[in-house]
């Protein structure tokens, strides 16, 4: 931990639960910055009218306090990285001309990537290679909506696969990572009309609601995929570190609040997103699942081109939905159900972070490991807090390198 007497924790958490309260009063109730917080309970302040130019000050008092006087990396940096977003989403309530890129590259310290089309076309390929191998055969679209169909689950009925796959996942992440405390727990929650698939509200005390969009169709074959993703070793599976290591004394106070459209929110998708690839060796995919695995890299690619389509080259939701049927191999309403999240005035950037968080954390993992160094992954990855840019850093100190592609 920071040895210096100045520690900026407490002041950070202050200003973040401020700046959630006031984009909650310029965006909307609904609107999440502070997606969860196990710290002291003392630090959450009383709701009270926040001056946006006082808080947009504060935050700037603060980074300058920590370019001064905290020395320690990747600390110094992590901070500098979740201040300066946070500058960025003051502007944004303010309704200050904040670009879709500098959205991205400040918001999230990554870059708003463009999937080639010749890779589109590859990840299209190897999607229909695998599709053929499992359904009668016709045009892309045509066998993926077989597909979904075959295995297709809604309703109440998912809870308990949820829960089966929950219980696999946890048994290999402890298998192949680490312990994970006793008293932890997931418990899955059935919800309507939820503008996401699933989602995992972090109790604190090692607990957590993971909510589940019911009425939203899926393939059974996709469970393992998402449930990894929200509970072992993604999103639970984090936190609880985090917390564990609050406690211990190993993790900053800052470490104790988690912030939504910050730098912080790509590793947390990345790790998610690679959650299977993670438990691969105890864990690996069937053959099913494998198919549903290459269709969603294809829809992740398209989905990010779709997305600098709406932002970037100001293109219509009907050329964007078109697109996402063409090469995404997406039915009609399925495509148009994409558009809500990509054009939310909030969440538009986000999903950079499922796809870049997802190649840095698979990549640091595959290289890892070829490297035996398999367990500098997990102490980084479950037992540090970075961003992007120090995680990036982190590997280069270990002489590793990550896939030029990146997906």
């Amino acid at each position: 931990m920071e040895s210096e007497i100045f520690d900026p924790g407490e002041e950070y958490i202050r200003l973040a639960f401020q700046l959630d309260h006031y984009l909650k009063t310029q965006l909307g109730d609904n609107t999440i910055i502070v997606d969860c917080y196990f710290g002291p309970p003392n630090l959450k302040p009383k709701k009270k009218k926040v001056d946006p130019d006082n808080l947009m000050k504060s935050i700037r008092q603060l980074r300058e306090s920590v370019k001064s006087q905290i020395r320690e990396n990747p600390r110094r940096t992590y901070l500098i990285k979740q201040l300066d977003a946070m500058t960025l989403l003051v502007k944004y309530g303010l309704g200050e001309n904040v670009s879709f890129e500098e959205r991205v590259k400040t918001g999230l310290d990554i870059a708003p990537v463009v999937i080639s089309a010749e890779r589109v076309e590859e990840l299209s390929e190897k999607a229909n290679r695998a599709l053929r191998k499992e359904v009668l055969k016709g045009d892309l679209t045509s066998m993926a909506t077989r597909w979904r169909k075959r295995a297709m689950t809604m309703g109440v009925e998912i809870i308990p696969l949820a829960q089966d796959a929950a219980a696999d996942a946890r048994r290999a992440t402890e298998q192949l990572l680490f312990t994970l405390p006793p008293q932890e727990t997931v418990e899955f929650r059935a919800v309507p009309e939820a503008p996401w698939s699933a989602y995992n509200y972090y109790q604190g005390n090692y607990q957590a609601i993971i909510e589940i969009n019911i009425e939203l169709p899926r393939s059974k074959y996709s469970i393992w995929k998402w449930v990894t993703h929200e509970t072992y070793p993604g999103h639970q599976t984090q936190l609880v570190k985090q917390e564990s290591g609050y406690h211990q004394g190993t993790h900053n106070l800052e470490s104790t609040i988690a912030i939504i459209n910050s730098p912080e929110c790509t590793i947390a998708e990345g790790i998610a997103e690679a959650g299977s690839d993670i438990l691969h060796d105890a864990r690996p995919l069937t053959m099913p699942e494998s198919v549903s695995t290459y269709l969603i890299q294809l829809r992740r690619a398209v989905g990010i081109n779709a997305l600098g389509m709406l932002h970037k080259d100001q293109r219509s939701e009907s050329e964007v939905t078109e697109y996402l049927q063409d090469l995404g191999a997406y039915e009609e309403p399925y495509a148009k159900a994409r558009l809500p999240f990509m054009t939310d005035p909030m969440w538009g950037p986000y999903g950079y972070t499922y796809l870049v968080g997802a190649w840095l954390i698979r990549g640091f993992f595959k290289a890892a490991q070829e490297a035996h160094l398999t367990d500098e992954f997990i102490n980084t990855v479950y037992y540090e807090t970075h961003t992007p840019s120090t995680l990036k850093s982190r590997i280069s100190d270990l002489k590793l390198k990550l896939p030029t592609q990146i997906i």
